[in-house]
């Protein structure tokens, strides 16, 4: 005889068993019997695990922003690039749009005559970065005393000539050419601008 470790019924082992019967309250007993079972903590409630950083999440951020690095640099180089190439394009196709870039070469003074008839001469090379031709502005001279009101002193005489060409281009700089009559003896620097710069 053998018994039933749930139902504790009792039936014969080796011969075709019957289905041992149930009791009816056996469902509800089980039930009961589980009820007062400890409940198991939830998973979710239950404390949290500590992960470790892995190294590929680092070495994949770091990738990463190396690349958006570079993408924004590669943009910058394109950008400076581009606004040359269309400055040109423009230049191309509408002379006089663009303001050339004009600069002073080659820049000398010396004097000319004795007594009332001295003069000061200022000679020198205005040279420009423009493949087009473009007008040439007058130029603005002005002597300054070597002290007072800045590094280069007070402004004691000024005056200006027209252009020395009516155009300039890259390749032929204009030189220039100035006279000044009886200059001021206190006069120790000389400041050359474009007119109207």
């Amino acid at each position: 005889m053998m018994r039933c470790g749930v139902c504790r019924s009792t039936f014969q082992a080796g011969s075709d068993p019957e289905t041992p019967s149930l009791p009816a309250d056996f469902f509800s007993s089980a039930l009961k019997s589980d009820s007062k079972q400890p409940v198991s903590p939830s998973y979710a409630a239950s404390a949290p695990q500590k992960t470790r950083p892995r190294f590929g999440a680092y070495a994949a951020g770091l990738a990463g922003l190396a690349g958006i690095v570079g993408v924004i640099g590669g943009m910058a180089y394109d950008f400076e690039r581009f606004k040359a190439e269309t400055t040109h394009w423009i230049a191309q196709l509408l002379p006089g749009l663009s303001t050339p870039r004009l600069a002073f070469d080659n820049i000398r003074t010396h004097f000319e005559g004795e007594g009332a008839d001295r003069a000061l001469i200022i000679e020198g090379m205005i040279q420009s970065d423009a493949s087009t031709p473009h007008n040439l502005p007058g130029l603005s001279f002005e002597i300054r005393s070597g002290a007072g009101d800045g590094p280069s002193g007070q402004s004691i005489f000024q005056w200006m000539i027209p252009p020395p060409a009516p155009t300039i281009t890259r390749e032929s700089p204009v030189p220039f050419r100035a006279r000044l009559a009886s200059p001021p003896r206190e006069g120790k620097d000389i400041v050359i601008r474009l007119a109207g710069a």
